[in-house]
Order: C-alpha cells, then sequence, then structure tokens
C-alpha cells in the first residue's frame, strides 16, 4: 500500500507539473513578478494540496485553476484595466465568499441536489476534457482558422512520442504493473531528452518571496457596482469547476458508504475555500481541484499518503523548478489520454431510454471539452434538465435547489 500511493502521488505530481510553467508565465503578463509568481504557485500547491490530503483524506492536487487564472489575468487586468494587485483583491474576497457558502453547507446542498445522470455526465464529460488538453499539448490536434481544430503533424517527434507513451501505459496497465502512467512518463521524458525533443535544463533554483500583494492593492478600486460582475464570476465559476471536478475524481474512488463520500468531499471543499483565500495574500489565483489527479487515482492512489507525497513534491519543486520543468509536454500528455478514456466509462450507467436523462447529460459531455469549461458544462446541463422534465411534467425529479441553480446559471450567461 505504501509504495502504490508514493507511486500514486508521484504520478499527480508529474502530471499537474505543468502548472508552476504555465502559472507564473500567465501572472507575469498580467503585472506579477515571475520568479515570485513562480514561488507562490509551488507554495499554494503544495499547502492546499497537503490540507485536503489531512484533512479531506484524498489524493487529489489542488493548484491555481486554468479557468479563472485565465479570467484574471486577461479579462479583469487585461480587458478591464484592473492592477494585478487589484485583482489578487477579487481573488481575497471571493475566498471569502467560498468559506461563507461551505460552512453554510450550500455547497453540500448542491452536491446533493445534482442528478445521478448528470454526475455521472461530468465525470465523462471532464474525461473528454481531459483528452482533449493531452491531445492539444501533444500537438495531435491544433487550431485552424477554417474548421476551429484540425489534425496534427502525427509525424513530428513529440506527436510520435505521444503515441509511444499512450500504448506503453495501456499495455503496462492491461499486465497490472504497478506505476504503469509513472513509468509512461519517465520512458517518455527520456525518450525525448535522447532524441533532443526536450532537455534537462538544470536542478536547482532558489525561491523568491514577496507577500506585500494586497498591501499595494487599493480595496475602493473594487468597492463599486462594476466589480459585482467580477466577483460573481469567480464564485460561480470555481463553486462548479470544484464541485464538478471533485464529483468527477471521487468517482473514481471506492468509499465504504456514500455517507463517508459526501463527508470527505464536503471537507475538501472546505479546505479549498481556505486556501483560495490564503492564495491571494501569496500572489496566486483562486485554487481548484485539479483533473490531472485522474492519473494519481488510476495508479492506486486512495488515501491522503499520496496527496502528502504530490504536496511534498511540490514544496521541494520550490528548489527543483528547472528540474520538474523538463519533464515534456507530450509526456504527460500520453499519461492524460489514458486516463481520460478510463475516465469516460462511468457514462454507460446513464439512462439512454429516457430522453430527460439523457440529453441533459449529452449535453453536459459536449459542453464541458467545447466550451473549455467544467462549469459552463454543468450549468447548461442543469438547465437542460429542469427544462425538460419541466416540460414533461416530471416536477419531483426536480431537486428545490436545482430550481435556485437553474435561476442562477441563467443570470451568469445573461451577464
Amino acid at each position: 500500500m505504501l509504495k502504490r500511493e508514493i507511486l500514486a502521488g508521484l504520478t499527480t505530481f508529474f502530471t499537474m507539473a505543468y502548472i508552476i510553467i504555465v502559472a507564473p508565465g500567465m501572472y507575469h503578463q498580467a503585472g506579477a513578478n515571475f520568479d515570485a509568481a513562480f514561488t507562490a504557485t509551488c507554495l499554494v500547491t503544495a499547502g492546499a494540496t497537503l490540507l485536503v490530503a489531512l484533512y479531506a483524506n484524498l489524493p487529489i492536487g489542488m493548484a491555481p485553476g486554468l479557468g479563472l487564472m485565465s479570467y484574471l489575468c486577461y479579462e479583469v487586468v487585461g480587458r478591464m484595466g484592473f492592477s494585478w494587485h487589484e485583482g489578487l483583491v477579487a481573488v481575497f474576497i471571493s475566498g471569502l465568499i467560498f468559506m461563507v457558502i461551505t460552512l453554510t453547507r450550500i455547497r453540500q446542498m448542491i452536491l446533493r441536489a445534482i442528478p445521478h445522470s448528470l454526475g455521472l455526465a461530468v465525470a465523462a464529460g471532464i474525461g473528454f476534457f481531459i483528452g482533449f488538453l493531452a491531445l492539444r499539448n501533444a500537438g495531435i490536434i491544433v487550431a485552424d482558422p477554417a474548421t476551429l481544430l484540425t489534425l496534427g503533424k502525427l509525424g513530428h517527434g513529440p506527436a510520435i512520442l505521444f503515441f509511444v507513451g499512450f500504448f506503453l501505459i495501456t499495455i503496462l496497465d492491461g499486465y497490472g504493473v504497478p506505476g504503469s502512467i509513472l513509468i509512461g512518463i519517465l520512458v517518455v521524458s527520456v525518450l525525448g531528452n535522447l532524441l533532443g525533443l526536450n532537455h534537462f535544463s538544470g536542478v536547482l533554483a532558489w525561491p523568491h518571496f514577496e507577500f506585500s500583494h494586497l498591501q499595494a492593492a487599493d480595496f475602493k478600486s473594487l468597492a463599486h457596482a462594476t466589480s459585482i460582475p467580477i466577483l460573481f464570476t469567480f464564485v460561480i465559476i470555481a463553486l462548479f469547476d470544484s464541485t464538478g471536478t471533485l464529483l468527477g475524481l471521487t468517482s473514481l474512488i471506492s468509499f465504504q458508504s456514500p455517507e463517508e463520500a459526501n463527508r470527505r468531499i464536503n471537507r475538501a471543499l472546505l479546505m479549498e475555500s481556505f486556501a483560495t483565500t490564503a492564495s491571494a495574500l501569496i500572489g496566486a489565483s483562486t485554487l481548484s481541484p485539479f483533473v490531472e489527479s485522474a492519473a494519481g487515482i488510476k495508479a492506486g492512489g486512495k488515501t491522503a499518503l499520496a496527496g502528502v507525497v504530490i504536496a511534498g513534491c511540490f514544496f521541494l519543486s520550490l528548489f527543483l523548478g528547472p528540474l520538474a520543468a523538463s519533464i515534456p509536454p507530450f509526456a504527460t500528455a500520453s499519461a492524460l489520454f489514458y486516463v481520460a478514456c478510463i475516465m469516460v466509462k462511468p457514462f454507460a450507467g446513464v439512462n439512454f431510454e429516457d430522453d430527460t436523462e439523457l440529453i441533459p447529460s449529452v449535453m453536459i459531455l459536449l459542453m464541458i471539452p467545447l466550451s473549455f469549461s467544467i462549469a459552463d458544462g454543468v450549468g447548461i446541463g442543469i438547465i437542460c434538465y429542469v427544462a425538460l422534465k419541466g416540460a414533461h411534467r416530471q416536477w419531483r425529479a426536480i431537486h428545490p435547489m436545482l430550481w435556485v441553480l437553474t435561476l442562477i446559471f441563467l443570470i451568469y450567461f445573461a451577464v
């Protein structure tokens, strides 16, 4: 068990280690110091993951979510003209709101209100989302001005190694080899290095700390009506990204009872809200459970030990950033694509004979990857579910909270 959990933790770390490269770059474009942003990303990721591991006993990596990170850097700071520090104030305030929502059990009510079929669709939709990310990172799927997306050049080295890693992981896992996903990542990384497609750029890097973000911010800039949509967006997207992702990830773990599953999920949500508030003080955006954690869970991670390993690796990344950054995207992409294939399985549990269950589930399945947002996919699915159930007069099938969520999402999409 010890070996399995350690391997699972290492697997999740390598699949989500890219965040310590992507996040600082985006923060830097929004006005942050790159080195300080790198340190902040490692700290909040390690700290939040450790809190969730110890308090919720879950092997789930927590890190700044790419969706809200993009919104903060490119919308709030880039388009609306707020400063980087003012953007962090919005993160801080939204974190406090998350905490209130969690402590008042509104989030738990949301979890209980989501129909079983929609929960299965969320898990499968996240699988499609992971698969799309993997194919994009490996250059298998690329942008096209005429068709939006098209097939990339499969003869290129990264694409070839992607398939090598994917089939290696699939075969090893089929034979029950422990740590098959981690083995695949490491083998592809070494092959890439030998072929000159990636290189190990060093080992040590001294962390740069900066903790004066909120002191430099002007809270008054957010104390007017124009800031309300900003806070609303932070809260809604983070709420449903986190809830949806946790539902998908925990569906891969066998719990002793539904009560135990709900208790551990609720604890994870509380720790996430607390860590999000703290992340703004350190200099990072809103935190979210990372879908890449599915790789570690599939590799055997079931308890807090895997989470502690993930957190420990990110703490070490404060000093070993160049080494962690040496894992190429096509290596982690092969692992993520394999996990994506596995995560689609729950969709088979959707009732295909009932259109009021099937159609909203398919909406979620398609909208999560196509909108590039778990929250948007869940929102559209819930609206569709309530509309169809109402049209068929199946009022008892609609949980009262679903009416509230439908109204919230209608306002959210309208804004």
